[in-house]
């Protein structure tokens, strides 16, 4: 997930990812070895061509790697199974639209669960992974080439949430970790501590609702306090792993998923009883300030035409 154009009608400090989490999930044992499993989702079974020949090339070039694709009924019945009906509730109360952030929290609890490669679907390795990961790897963090010139220039060095962090956010398309990585205990923690504590109106709808919530910049927040007390390996940036962020081909994927969740203006999360109510609320006034704008535009336009 890139990272999130700044929307300075809602950047006014936001709660999410600033208080200590609760410890919300539970424990898992610290592992010593990255498992030889690659980890992918898709909201159904069924793979587009496209991806059929990125997934495809993935397997061929890592042959002794186990390859795993969860739909969308398989992510909810592993989150039950793995973490019981709590956690499994707050992954519904992020909207279905938000397949985005909904992807981000299941990564975290799969990988932390089970360790492994986990990679989007877009995205894949130009080596075998055996070449690239070392025997002491516990946990691989990456950044963005976002300096001047380079191939994503400014992603993530915008945001005044993360002005404090030299070269932006981490990169979270791609998870590698050993099992009970501590990193993502906190970052669990973070993001459904966020999930209970998102409002719309403060933390944004849309993509930087999600960047907030759910996505690289509550994953980076997470991680940074606890940087230096458990082992990882911090590279520059995906291409010292010869990974690529989009396969050629592997843009497509906006065309074959729903709706983009960047441009959406209803809330990530729902509300629970008076949050709800006060959801609600905020989606009405928002509708009729729509309305009015709409409105406005098409008087002005008529305007226009008549000078």
């Amino acid at each position: 997930m890139l990272g999130a154009a700044p929307d300075r009608s809602t950047d006014r400090d936001p709660l999410l990812n600033r208080q200590p989490p609760p410890d919300l999930v539970p424990f898992v044992p610290a592992g010593e070895v990255i498992p030889r499993v690659i980890h992918q989702t898709f909201p159904t079974r069924e793979l587009p061509e496209t991806f059929c020949a990125i997934v495809d090339d993935l397997k061929a070039r890592n042959p002794g790697w186990t390859h795993r694709l969860y739909d969308d009924a398989d992510i909810e019945r592993y989150i039950g199974e793995a973490y019981g009906a709590d956690i499994l509730a707050r992954y519904r109360r992020i909207d279905r639209r938000y397949g985005a952030a909904r992807a981000d929290l299941f990564r975290y609890l799969l990988i932390y669960r089970e360790g492994g490669v986990y990679l989007d679907i877009k995205s894949s390795f130009t080596a075998p992974i055996d070449n690239v990961l070392r025997s002491d790897d516990r946990f691989l963090l990456s950044r963005w080439r976002n300096g001047p010139g380079e191939p994503h220039e400014g992603y993530s060095l915008h945001h005044r949430e993360l002005a404090h962090v030299p070269g932006g956010e981490f990169q979270n398309w791609h998870v590698i970790a050993a099992p009970g990585h501590p990193y993502l205990k906190a970052v669990i923690d973070t993001v459904l501590a966020n999930i209970d504590r998102y409002r719309p109106w403060r933390d944004g709808t849309g993509k930087l609702g999600v960047v907030r919530t759910t996505g690289p910049i509550a994953y980076t927040l997470a991680i940074l306090p606890i940087l230096d007390r458990h082992p990882h390996r911090l590279i520059a940036n995906e291409t010292e792993l010869a990974m690529i962020y989009n396969v050629p081909g592997g843009r497509a994927y906006r065309r074959l998923l729903p709706k983009r969740y960047a441009t959406l203006r209803m809330a990530v999360v729902r509300g629970e009883g008076a949050g709800q109510r006060l959801h609600d609320g905020w989606r009405r006034i928002r509708e009729a300030g729509d309305a009015v704008d709409r409105r406005f535009r098409r008087l002005l336009r008529i305007e226009r035409r008549r000078t």
